[in-house]
């Protein structure tokens, strides 16, 4: 219990990261409902919405409370891009995480014309270009 506020009956609480936080749904006694994070039993973070401004509400504004100097909120989109990119461990064998030589040498081929048509491409453009300027 946390100032009011109990955890919902019959709810298991979800875990966040590696399994160390958790996520417990809360209810207050106004019937409003929040998320409160913590480990062991110590409450790291609570996270709950107000209500929107305009005449019918609008958005709910969402609020992160940290309850400790560890918890560290991001503004923009960097945490869901720093989460996004955080390296998963996806078992596999070693044979899966092998390129097939065709696909090494298809691709090997194909650099090597693209270069091949770059170097021709920007010769016909510099004499051309020589072409205009030298008439």
């Amino acid at each position: 219990m946390l100032g009011g506020v109990q955890d919902d009956q019959g709810q298991s609480p979800l875990p966040v990261g590696r399994g160390a936080l958790e996520a417990q749904p809360m209810t207050s006694g106004s019937g409003d409902h929040a998320v409160l994070v913590r480990q062991a039993e110590t409450p790291r973070v609570l996270l709950l919405a107000e209500p929107g401004a305009g005449p019918q509400g609008g958005r709910e504004r969402v609020v992160v409370m940290p309850f400790d100097e560890d918890v560290e909120t991001r503004v923009d989109g960097d945490a869901l891009a720093t989460w996004i990119a955080a390296p998963y461990d996806v078992p596999g064998s070693a044979s899966d995480a092998r390129v097939p030589a065709w696909a090494s040498a298809f691709g090997f081929v194909l650099i090597i014309v693209v270069v091949v048509l770059t170097v021709i491409g920007g010769a016909v453009v510099f004499g051309w270009l020589l072409d205009v300027v030298a008439a």
